[in-house]
């Protein structure tokens, strides 16, 4: 009797081993199952949506506000006119080139660079005095122009004198395309873009002229240097109020 006791515990004892074992074998089965079945619902809840959004009972959205008007000037102060607004700020772009100019050692003028193709502080500004003539040739033909500069020979009062003139028949180029909508002989898209790219050519020799002066021993002052940034102080010299 004893020992067909001992044997019934035992053989429940292992159908109930069987019954954990199964129990956790389902288990993971479940857990491999649960993501498809999650996304199955997903897919299942999307295509509800979508239903949803193709049904005529959906709710259709209301208008969008049309876009505020822009806001009126501060009172007393009129819109910027930015014709001769381009036209003064090429003329403080000049301003600058005379600056600078004045800041610049003598020394510096027409000493051959230690650095690059040896090109001098003169040659350099020669050279965006001529471009100036170019761009004058191209899209103001006929125009009175001053005399080109010689890379050689010009001195430091000539060219700055030069600068000055073709400076002024710029301007007067810039406000005849401006008279004429905007559009430049033979340059696109704009007059504006013209200026842009006419500036930017400028302020790359000004940049090369000012690590010349320095290679030759003769940099700029601290002052002088911020002053090439100062807009607001070269734009007040190029444009001074006039005396009552």
């Amino acid at each position: 009797m004893r020992e067909a006791s001992l044997a019934t515990k035992k053989s429940v004892s292992k159908s109930g081993d069987a019954k954990v074992k199964h129990g956790k074998g389902k288990g993971k089965a479940q857990a491999k199952v649960n993501p498809k079945a999650r996304a199955a619902k997903a897919s299942a809840r999307e295509e509800r949506e979508e239903e949803e959004l193709d049904s005529d009972s959906t709710p259709v959205p209301e208008p969008v506000a049309a876009a505020a008007e822009p806001k009126k000037a501060r009172r007393g102060k009129a819109p910027v006119e930015l014709g001769p607004a381009l036209v003064e700020a090429w003329q403080t772009h000049e301003r600058i080139h005379q600056f600078l100019l004045e800041e610049l050692a003598p020394e510096a003028w027409s000493s051959p660079a230690p650095i690059g193709k040896g090109r001098t502080v003169r040659g350099i500004v020669c050279h965006i005095h001529n471009v100036r003539l170019l761009w004058l040739a191209s899209h103001a033909p006929g125009s009175a122009v001053p005399a080109k500069l010689n890379r050689e020979g010009a001195t430091l009062e000539q060219a700055r004198e030069a600068l000055a003139q073709s400076s002024v028949a710029m301007v007067a180029l810039l406000r005849q395309s401006l008279a004429d909508g905007g559009r430049l002989k033979d340059f696109k898209p704009d007059v504006v873009n013209f200026v842009a790219y006419a500036m930017a050519h400028e302020a790359h020799h000004r940049g090369q002229i000012c690590l010349v002066a320095r290679a030759l021993g003769q940099p700029l002052s601290q002052q002088a240097g911020f002053g090439l940034w100062e807009w607001r102080k070269r734009h007040a010299e190029a444009h001074p109020e006039p005396e009552e």
